[in-house]
């Protein structure tokens, strides 16, 4: 009965912070909580417009890029809405990196192997793909795939300099450690991310929520981009 109890509590806290956060960023973030829940309407359009299309049974076991709208890109960005008001930023930007990623590889596979009559497949052929390096033939990687992505789609770097800044920063120990170090070094204070979740927003905070919202901002016209241009399209 105790630990019922608690848990209740615990929900009832959860829900009160995420509360607080919201008009926290109302009041002082409105632009990026605009784009998060901008976000979240894109993808109900693709996903939507994906579902009208005639043959859209056919296109979902098909197409990587139709999987990706179904199944990576609206999840995470409700995903990314439920992180912002618990104050998980962190998990706002690998998921953001994980959109990024997920559709540059899912775009390639869709484009490189029209063929293939199953999304899974054509992933497999993407991944197994090999490039010649320092007269060896190695395995391609992440950073190869969104390279060819902005080239494909003639992004300029685009991608690739939003999908560098995101690794670097919040996937790799080395960019987070310094993150940390750094806030506390400039403002006397660590983020409010680095200790418990959920937790209410501080002044403090204000420079990385921006720094999301400008990340997501991005990443929407990198969609747009790509959505229009997409083979099935």
């Amino acid at each position: 009965m105790t630990e019922e109890i608690d848990a209740d509590r615990h929900f009832d806290y959860i829900t009160m912070v995420m509360k607080e956060n919201e008009t926290f960023l109302d009041e002082n973030a409105g632009e990026t909580y605009d784009e998060v829940l901008d976000l979240i309407l894109d993808s109900i359009e693709y996903v939507s417009r994906a579902v009208k299309r005639e043959r859209s049974r056919e296109e979902y076991v098909k197409h990587p890029t139709i999987f990706f709208l179904h199944h990576i890109l609206m999840p995470s960005s409700y995903a990314i809405q439920t992180d912002l008001l618990t104050g998980n930023l962190p998990v706002c930007f690998m998921q953001l990196r994980l959109m990024l990623e997920s559709l540059a590889k899912c775009y390639l596979a869709d484009l490189k192997y029209p063929d293939q009559s199953f999304f899974q497949e054509k992933l497999e052929l993407l991944e197994n793909e090999t490039k010649k390096k320092n007269c060896e033939v190695v395995s391609k990687r992440e950073h190869d795939f969104i390279e060819e992505f902005d080239r494909v789609l003639g992004l300029n770097k685009k991608s690739l300099k939003l999908w560098g800044k995101l690794s670097q920063d919040w996937i790799h120990t080395k960019g987070v450690v310094n993150r940390i170090v750094d806030r506390i070094t400039e403002k006397s204070a660590a983020p409010s991310w680095t200790f418990i979740i959920p937790i209410k927003y501080a002044e403090t905070d204000l420079d990385t929520i921006e720094e999301l919202g400008k990340g997501i901002s991005q990443f929407r016209s990198l969609l747009k981009d790509a959505i229009g241009k997409c083979p099935q399209e």
